[in-house]
């Protein structure tokens, strides 16, 4: 029988399973959150131009002389590329963005300037910068924009795109499918003692916001081989996902159906609560995870043991479980000592405080999971807890 594991030891055991997927060329306009599979640098300088900030006057430094009157030779416009060096003893009309002409090293604002017949007149010099952007400035050719494997933002997407990127390589998205077990669930109209499955809606959101592509199974009675046949229509899915049929009882067949598929357990049981009643196996490079039932256990093992793997698959191969430390705002009182306990948990800040309390409300979904150690059982109001969030975002309160 395999050996019940830690929550540390089971993420390893799966990300030991993992090489990332293969490659494919998408439109920038589609790569958000997608992961590149090479580190992208810059194609072009960015700007690739020595670029005016302000509106006003391009001029050279050597004809700045306070009793002098500078002539005005014509206009650069942001987006002119009919380009002449600027004679000397001249000045030209600039707008913010246009490009700064050869023989010019100062854009003069044109709030600086008196206008004249004559050209224009520019006092107090010494106060004055130079309102160039360098070529370069911003980004320079060949300066890393993301690493392989990282996850694409917005910010990334803007340099990618303005250093000559109409197009990247990122990693195959993973398909996830997913089957929730349990004679009890129904599709809509249920009857006394039956239940419409939330963890469909759950489990499909959870795989999208990973960036993976979900494969609905749909639910299954508590039959071995009805269960086996739903998992078979997965098709060449990376990842298989189940949700019920993990206890103990007469009706907990998913143990029975990784061996009627051949899938080899890696763990049946985890050190953890929730996570008792769970498993991870392998069959090829099938990676299959059975999560417990009840939608906020399987929400938070989701988090903890299923994304870890999406992610890896997606070449996100440096990953480690972001750990925080937030203040409790209530206490948690917890039955058994032994395991270590984790916690749907509600994360935010308040007067600039880190803040933490258990996910007892449906009008705010879970950003977070609270890690309460084996040896304790109950937590103080007050107290510094350990923290895993879902993502880098916390809500104000």
């Amino acid at each position: 029988m395999a050996e019940s594991l830690s929550l540390q030891q089971a993420i390893q055991k799966i990300l030991q399973q993992i090489s990332p997927l293969p490659s494919e060329e998408i439109p920038l306009s589609e790569a958000l959150y997608r992961r590149p599979s090479e580190t992208l640098k810059a194609l072009l300088p960015v700007p690739h131009f020595r670029q005016s900030t302000m509106d006003g006057y391009a001029v050279h430094s050597a004809d700045l002389r306070d009793e002098d009157i500078l002539p005005v030779t014509g206009e650069i416009p942001a987006g002119c590329t009919d380009m002449k060096p600027l004679p000397a003893g001249q000045a030209i009309r600039i707008m913010t963005g246009g490009v700064v002409p050869p023989g010019a090293d100062r854009v003069i604002p044109q709030e600086h300037c008196r206008k004249s017949k004559e050209g224009i007149f520019i006092p107090h010099m010494e106060q004055r910068r130079k309102n160039i952007r360098a070529c370069g400035a911003d980004l320079k050719k060949g300066q890393v924009i993301i690493r392989k494997g990282d996850c694409l933002e917005p910010g990334h997407l803007q340099f990618l795109a303005t250093s000559g990127y109409t197009s990247l390589p990122v990693f195959q998205q993973p398909a996830v499918a997913f089957l929730c077990t349990g004679s009890e669930l129904v599709d809509m109209n249920p009857l006394p003692g039956q239940l419409i499955s939330g963890n469909r809606a759950l489990i499909s959101s959870l795989i999208q916001q990973a960036k993976a592509l979900p494969v609905d199974l749909g639910t299954a009675v508590d039959n071995t081989h009805i269960i086996a046949e739903k998992i078979r229509q997965a098709g060449p899915a990376q990842i298989i996902i189940t949700t019920g049929g993990m206890g103990p009882g007469k009706y907990d067949l998913i143990g029975e159906v990784c061996s009627e598929m051949g899938i080899k357990p890696l763990y049946r049981s985890l050190n953890v609560r929730p996570g008792r009643a769970t498993l991870f196996g392998v069959k090829d490079s099938l990676l299959f995870f059975a999560l417990p039932g009840p939608p906020p256990a399987a929400h938070v093992l989701f988090q903890e043991l299923v994304k870890p793997a999406i992610l890896a698959l997606q070449g996100n191969t440096r990953q480690k479980t972001k750990t925080l430390t937030a203040r409790l705002q209530e206490e948690i009182t917890i039955r058994k000592r032994g395991l270590l306990n984790l916690k749907s948990a509600i994360l935010y800040v308040h007067n600039g405080n880190l803040c933490v309390r258990q996910n007892n409300t449906v009008s705010k979904p879970p950003n977070a999971v609270i890690c309460i150690p084996a040896n304790r059982r109950k937590i103080k109001k007050g107290e510094m807890v350990r923290v895993h969030p879902y993502d880098s975002l916390y809500s104000t309160d």
